[in-house]
């Protein structure tokens, strides 16, 4: 199944990235980045990366997340996961990322979060 990006914006200001397939090296997955860009350009300063769609990820795509949490990061932007689950998690429970990003189980659980002044996500 090929890698499909959408975005929408949910709460007053939170910008909800969605991804729908497998995360793995290719052209697909270098759209992630793009995506996490033009959100920031665009203002964006709380973002939420759902991949409650996604069943499979290889480390290409844990990757090309690290990175955009460091692109985040240095614009002073806020972010987290929401949705990973089974092999997705636990890939990200491997290379201990899930102890510098914050997951959440479901988009909503993330903008509660991301919208709580002081919030460090």
């Amino acid at each position: 199944m090929a890698l499909t990006l959408t975005t929408r914006t949910v709460a007053p200001d939170v910008t909800v990235i969605e991804l729908d397939g497998r995360i793995t090296l290719g052209k697909e997955s270098s759209q992630i980045e793009s995506f996490v860009l033009k959100a920031l350009n665009s203002g964006g300063r709380k973002l939420v990366i759902d991949l409650s769609r996604v069943g499979y990820i290889d480390s290409t795509g844990i990757g090309i997340i690290a990175y955009c949490f460091a692109k985040i990061g240095q614009v002073g932007a806020k972010a987290a996961v929401s949705g990973a689950k089974g092999l997705v998690l636990e890939v990200f429970k491997m290379t201990h990322l899930d102890t510098v990003i914050e997951f959440f189980p479901d988009v909503e659980a993330a903008c509660a979060v991301l919208n709580t002044p002081g919030a460090a996500a």
